[in-house]
C-alpha cells in the first residue's frame, strides 16, 4: 500500500479475514498488515480438511478459537479449546 501512495488506516475490529484457502506465506503476509485478530479459519469441509499453517501454537489458538469465537460471539475464547478443535476434526495440534 505504500509503494502505492497510501497509507494503512485504522484497522476496523469488525472486519475479519477468512484464511481456509491461504497458504503459510499468505497467512503470514496477511498477519503482518492487519494483525492476528483480524484471521480467522474456516474449514472446506468436506471438500479439504482443516490445516494448521504452523506459525505457533499461540498463532493457532487465535486462527482456529480466540478470533472465530469473538466473530461469532463476541466473547473470550475457553482456555484449552485449541486442542479439542484439532481433535474434533482429526488434526494434529
Amino acid at each position: 500500500l505504500a509503494a502505492r501512495g497510501g497509507a494503512l488506516g485504522r484497522i476496523d475490529p469488525a472486519v475479519y479475514y477468512e484464511t481456509s484457502s491461504y497458504g503459510t506465506r499468505a497467512i503470514d503476509a496477511t498477519v503482518r498488515v492487519t494483525g492476528v485478530d483480524a484471521l480467522v479459519h474456516g474449514s472446506d469441509r468436506p471438500y479439504a480438511e482443516p490445516t494448521d499453517p504452523g506459525l505457533g501454537a499461540a498463532f493457532s489458538h487465535a486462527l482456529f478459537v480466540a478470533n472465530p469465537q469473538r466473530l461469532l460471539t463476541g466473547g473470550a475464547a475457553e482456555p484449552g479449546r485449541h486442542r479439542q478443535v484439532f481433535q474434533a476434526v482429526g488434526a494434529a495440534p
